[in-house]
């Protein structure tokens, strides 16, 4: 996942400023430290040590989530309707160890995060240069 989002990001930088580009700084409960005023978190209480993100919708942009120290933590997808899980919908967890001490829910790693946002024709519409 993390190596998907990186290739797409290096290939919307390459002409950044020819593309519909967006992005944001967030801390890790969802408060914004920079960045665009277009890019908004929500974050969704779920208990004391336990909350997920979206993103508020802009335009139709599409928005890639990328945490600062992706080499600690997987990304979590949750469910607003407790039914089925929503990729717009997450949160951060440490990367399990392999041992398993108990079913409940893993705790949240705060985690500061980046969100990129592209306007989606225009990236479909990329055509590196030779």
């Amino acid at each position: 996942m993390i190596s998907d989002t990186i290739a797409i990001y290096e290939l919307l930088t390459k002409k950044w400023n020819d593309y519909k580009v967006i992005s944001a700084l967030f801390d890790g409960y969802g408060k914004k430290i920079e960045g665009d005023k277009n890019i908004e978190i929500i974050k969704h209480d779920v208990a004391d040590n336990i909350w997920y993100f979206s993103v508020s919708k802009y335009k139709n942009f599409i928005f890639i989530r990328i945490p600062t120290n992706p080499g600690c933590v997987i990304e979590d997808t949750g469910s607003i309707d407790g039914k089925n899980k929503d990729a717009n919908i997450f949160r951060y967890i440490a990367v399990p160890d392999g041992h398993t001490y108990s079913s409940a829910p893993f705790s949240n790693v705060k985690m500061e995060f980046m969100v990129i946002g592209y306007d989606p024709k225009t990236f479909l519409n990329i055509k590196e240069s030779q």
